[in-house]
């Protein structure tokens, strides 16, 4: 292998980093424990914003539960009307059901059936013959308690956008490698990139935090960082056998991409 020449070649990377926060509320039911609740006789609810809760990590996605403050409330189970069971739907109520062995006859080939000992019912299996069941609903407790579910969902939207001169290389493998960060930035919200040599650059970074602010509006926005990188690339030539080739040499770790390498396989001698 003879190296001829090299070429390099201009390419960047600009990112765009949104972490917002969005809360939501629903009404859940769940069994009641017999423990004290924080019901309206403590206070009016407070607005979901107006509790205090961090993000445990910035720019990493997170969910974090909560009842809300003063909705908790005890009521009757809907379903066993507050006794705690209800009727067996396998037998009725009444504890029996018909033997599967002899089908209710009370005979199997010419004998007494030895499984209902010829009353051609047995003991319901479903309620151990007491002609009830515990209650699904409130696992028999026969109250609940329905309280406002606070939940609080962080989010990093990330979006990256390459500048790069033409060539064959395969820009997804920039997603492998990092570059040199020559401009970064970390606030509330930024602001667009204005006076990068690229302009390019200057056009996507205008229009993604634009995008952003539009698309989560909904949302709090908590933070935003962007950055940019240039990413090294170059293009190598050389001769093998009197035949010429290239390959690419890219990123700061200096990876090597080829298309078409000239020995696919070597023997080992």
């Amino acid at each position: 292998m003879v190296f001829k020449r090299l070429r390099p070649f201009e390419a960047f990377r600009y990112c765009l980093d949104t972490f917002t926060e969005n809360r939501t509320c629903e009404r859940l039911t769940v069994p009641y424990n017999g423990r004290e609740v924080d019901g309206a006789g403590n206070g009016p609810p407070p607005n979901c914003w107006d509790i205090q809760k961090r993000p445990p990590h910035l720019f990493r996605d997170s969910v974090y539960h909560m009842p809300l403050p003063h909705t908790s409330s005890v009521m009757k189970c809907f379903q066993c009307c507050g006794h705690g069971s209800k009727g067996c739907i396998i037998c009725c109520g009444s504890g029996r059901s018909r033997c599967m062995a002899c089908g209710g006859s009370g005979w199997f080939i010419n004998q007494t059936c030895i499984a209902c000992y010829g009353n051609g019912d047995i003991g319901c299996l479903g309620c151990r013959g007491t002609g009830f069941e515990p209650c699904t609903t409130c696992c028999g407790q026969g109250r609940l308690v329905t309280y406002i579910q606070l939940t609080i969902k962080w989010e990093n939207h990330n979006v990256e956008f390459l500048a790069y001169d033409k060539t064959d290389f395969p820009t997804k493998r920039f997603d492998e490698v990092t570059g040199k960060i020559l401009f970064s930035d970390e606030q509330q919200t930024v602001s667009p990139v204005t006076n990068f040599p690229e302009p390019l650059i200057n056009e996507a970074s205008e229009d993604v935090i634009s995008e952003h602010r539009s698309e989560f509006a909904d949302c709090k926005i908590l933070r935003q960082r962007h950055t940019i990188e240039w990413l090294p690339l170059t293009k190598v030539y050389y001769t093998w056998k009197d035949a010429e080739y290239y390959y690419y040499v890219y990123g700061k770790e200096n990876r090597a991409y080829v298309e078409d390498y000239p020995k696919k396989s070597c023997a080992i001698m």
